[in-house]
């Protein structure tokens, strides 16, 4: 018998087992931004998740921009790309059969976060370019057993999140102004 060593990436991948359980129970459907772009069509028609099923989403065109400078890879590379949030994030409701949705009412970006994660430049950068709100998932003790491990979420502006950092920022300078850290 052997066990998984706890890396980052079994961290990150735990937090994205339970962020898309959620999604599942909450009524909402996401897709990666990898999925979207490996999957970019002339419709802009892509299959985002829920559960087992599996919902046809239009993106509207007056997003259409933000989207596609959204699934750029941020490291440049096709083979082996990241992105700068994990999900693009519709919601559906809770039913027991899907249509395909040509108007969707919501849509956000979806970052999850687990443990004490932080925000790389490019995404803060993202923040102060998005018009869709960004839903941030944070999940502390992802390593838990499910009945306790607990998420928060908030769904915010791109500058409405800027605006926390930087009032985190400026509480949190006068406390290492003094430090032998700097």
């Amino acid at each position: 018998m052997s066990r998984p060593r706890i890396t980052n990436a079994l961290k990150g991948s735990l937090g994205e087992i339970y962020y898309k359980e959620y999604c599942d129970q909450r009524g909402w459907a996401y897709i990666s931004l990898e999925n979207l772009y490996f999957m970019k069509n002339d419709e802009w028609v892509f299959t985002f998740k829920k559960g087992f099923n599996r919902i046809r989403v239009k993106i509207p065109q007056n997003i259409r921009n933000e989207v596609e400078a959204m699934m750029q890879p941020t490291n440049g590379s096709a083979q082996n790309p990241s992105f700068v949030f994990d999900f693009l994030a519709c919601r559906v409701g809770t039913r027991k059969k899907y249509f395909p949705v040509n108007y969707p009412e919501e849509l956000c970006w979806v970052e999850i976060k687990t443990g004490r994660g932080t925000f790389s430049d490019s995404q803060v950068f993202a923040m102060s370019q998005i018009t869709l709100k960004l839903a941030i998932f944070q999940i502390d003790a992802v390593l838990e057993s499910p009945f306790d491990v607990n998420m928060i979420y908030l769904i915010k502006s791109g500058k409405e999140w800027l605006a926390e950092f930087e009032i985190l920022e400026r509480q949190l300078a006068p406390r290492f102004e003094n430090s032998d850290l700097l």
